[in-house]
Parts: structure tokens; C-alpha cells; sequence
């Protein structure tokens, strides 16, 4: 064997081994509760028993109406706006705005502070008035934004 061959069984030795530690010790990755599947929710053994305090069986299939299904589906997702690209930066509301690239919440608001107190926007120069509008910033966001 040659080093480079050495080298190689070193490292699937390393990789042996590391596998090994993650399987077996107790900081393992942490599981899945519950997902579901079509109408179905499924819930592990261990959640089911603590919720429930009865024996399951590996896995349960539980109906979304029965009580456990209804605890885990109290919080609702709210799904975002959609947005289609380019959009008016006049008139353009705080979710609108956060669709561009680049640009989170704090700067939207900044964008129509800065709108409302000088009239709208004419040009990519307008925009780049706005504090935390850069070249670059601007260059991202440009392509996303009409100024009629």
C-alpha cells in the first residue's frame, strides 16, 4: 500500500468510528414527533403514551379530529402573500416590499417612511436616498421594482 491508499483507509476508519459515536451515544439527532401524511397525522409511541398515558405501538395513526391531532394543529401556519415581481414601489405595502431581494421588514417600513414623507419614487436614485439603500443593495433590487 502507498500513502495515498493509506490515507484513504485512515480516513474511512475516521469515518467508521464517527458514525459509531453518533449512532450509539445519547446526544443522537433529535426525532420527528409528528408529520403528516395526506388526512392522517402520525405521532410517535413516546408522544403518544405522554399525552395519552397508554402503551401505543410504534407508530399511531391518529385522525386530525381525534384530541391529540387537534393539540399538535393549535398552531396555524400562516402562509405568506404571494407576490409577483416587479411590483410598485409607490404603492407598494410593508409585505410587498419584503418580496424584493435584500430587503427584510425594518427596511420596507424605512421605504415608506421615506415615501410618504417626500412623495414617490421617480428613480433608482430616489430609492438609494433611503438609509440602508447601498449600490448593491439597490442593484439586487432594482429588477424587482417598477416606478410608474
Amino acid at each position: 500500500m502507498n500513502g495515498p491508499e493509506r490515507n484513504v483507509v485512515r480516513l474511512a476508519l475516521c469515518l467508521l468510528v464517527l458514525g459509531i459515536v453518533m449512532r450509539y451515544l445519547p446526544w443522537g439527532l433529535p426525532s420527528i414527533e409528528t408529520f403528516e401524511v395526506g388526512d392522517a397525522l402520525i405521532v410517535s409511541a413516546d408522544t403518544l403514551a405522554q399525552n395519552s398515558g397508554v402503551n401505543a405501538s410504534p407508530e399511531s395513526i391518529v385522525s386530525k379530529n381525534d384530541s391529540v391531532g387537534r393539540e399538535k394543529h393549535s398552531k396555524t401556519h400562516k402562509s405568506a402573500p404571494k407576490v409577483t415581481l416587479p411590483i410598485h414601489i409607490n404603492t407598494a405595502t410593508v409585505e410587498e416590499i419584503c418580496a424584493l431581494k435584500g430587503v427584510g421588514p425594518k427596511l420596507a417600513e424605512k421605504i415608506i417612511a421615506v415615501r410618504e414623507a417626500q412623495g414617490p419614487f421617480k428613480s433608482g436614485a430616489d430609492l438609494q436616498k433611503v438609509p440602508g439603500i447601498g449600490k448593491k443593495k439597490l442593484e439586487n433590487m432594482i429588477s424587482g421594482v417598477n416606478f410608474d
